[in-house]
């Protein structure tokens, strides 16, 4: 198996998301890291409830793998958030895949056959129903 397959699953395994990157032409896994728009106080976040979430199920853990090899394959950056019982691939803010057990929705795009969906495209129709949820004008 490859280095890159067990960094992404030992992190799965933790309940964390990941991003893909690449750094002299080789591919670089880190953890998955939010975006912050502003500084914020420790009081301010003192309410907030933070929950873990659970590692992904074993299927959901395959077809991340599964999607992560293609888009590997092809030299694209992306980022893996987990949520409960789903996940979000995400290429930029406004360009991601929303995926659950059953189906998955594609944001930000106008068909399957656009750059990086066309690479993956197969893979999401096999798992389930695909929607896609077009930009809007």
């Amino acid at each position: 198996m490859s280095s890159w397959k067990d960094e992404i699953l030992n992190l799965l395994n933790q309940g964390k998301g990941f991003e893909v990157d690449y750094e002299n032409g080789k591919v670089k896994i880190q953890e998955a890291k939010g975006i912050s728009k502003g500084a914020v106080s420790l009081k301010e976040v003192k309410g907030v409830r933070k929950s873990k979430v659970k590692p992904p199920s074993a299927k959901l853990k395959d077809l991340i793998i599964e999607l992560a090899s293609k888009l590997i394959d092809a030299n694209k950056k992306f980022k893996v958030t987990l949520g409960q019982g789903d996940f979000t691939l995400r290429f930029d803010l406004d360009h991601y895949i929303r995926v659950d057990s059953k189906s998955s929705s594609v944001i930000g795009f106008n068909s399957l056959s656009e750059e990086p969906i066309n690479l993956i495209a197969d893979i999401l129709e096999d798992h389930g129903e695909v929607k896609i949820l077009k930009p809007l004008k």
